[in-house]
């Protein structure tokens, strides 16, 4: 059974990207492009993963990210949060002291972003 991953960003072409990339690493690929439907949709499917983007108009990735961690079935998914407010320099490293929850900047090669994603999933899908 392949993972569940819901990706949630206000810009379309961000989840188009990441949607097509995941897919085609054999991943079930859920999308939202607001924080309110994104808790609807993990709530109706409880994904693997959550790619999160930060800043988003109305419900925000914090306000998502809360909602998550309040919820006794989601609160223990992990988060990588996208967003364009880190450098890809200061995009952080999956280790078990990050409690589930990681930064990427949205400029890291989308193949770094799936890299990380992976490890954070733990799966091999030709790493």
């Amino acid at each position: 059974m392949s993972k569940k991953i819901l990706v949630v960003d206000d810009e379309k072409g961000i989840v188009d990207i990441l949607r097509r990339f995941l897919a085609q690493e054999g991943f079930d690929v859920l999308t939202a492009t607001d924080g309110g439907k994104a808790l609807q949709i993990a709530k109706e499917f409880v994904p693997d993963l959550i790619i999160l983007d930060i800043m988003m108009p109305g419900v925000g990735g914090g306000e998502v990210a809360e909602g998550i961690k309040e919820d006794a079935k989601l609160k223990d998914i992990p988060i990588v949060f996208l967003t364009g407010l880190v450098s890809d320099n200061e995009s952080s490293n999956y280790n078990e002291n990050s409690k589930g929850r990681i930064i990427l900047s949205k400029s890291l090669e989308i193949s770094e972003q799936v890299k990380a994603i992976k490890r954070i999933l733990k799966v091999d899908y030709g790493i």
